[in-house]
């Protein structure tokens, strides 16, 4: 899978990659089945400071999107990801109980 990983705020910590490549990349991820993922990372505040992470993931013709917020960046990939992998999962239910009502699936019972 491509990762392009883009840092706001930030002058670009190396640790914040490697944690968003380790979390994202695992091979029992269902979003390591995709070719490219847009990640962006951020931070917000001096005093509470605030990370989040969104991904952005070209399925099919369809942008799927997932913003998440944590007090660590770790967490906040983590959710992200858990997140959506919830609208992959939807996404691909959807489409395949779509196709099989047109038609284009066959359905054997």
């Amino acid at each position: 899978m491509n990762i392009q990983i883009a840092n706001r705020h930030e002058i670009g910590h190396r640790s914040y990659q490697t944690v968003c490549r380790s979390r994202t990349g695992d091979p029992g991820r269902e979003i390591m089945k995709f070719s490219v993922a847009d990640v962006v990372l951020d931070h917000e505040g001096h005093t509470n400071i605030q990370y989040s992470a969104e991904i952005n993931l070209k399925v099919r013709g369809t942008m799927l999107h997932a913003k998440e917020t944590s007090e660590d960046i770790g967490k906040s990939v983590d959710l992200v990801v858990k997140s959506l992998e919830k609208q992959l999962k939807k996404h691909r239910d959807s489409h395949t109980a779509s196709e099989a009502a047109s038609g284009a699936i066959a359905v054997f019972f």
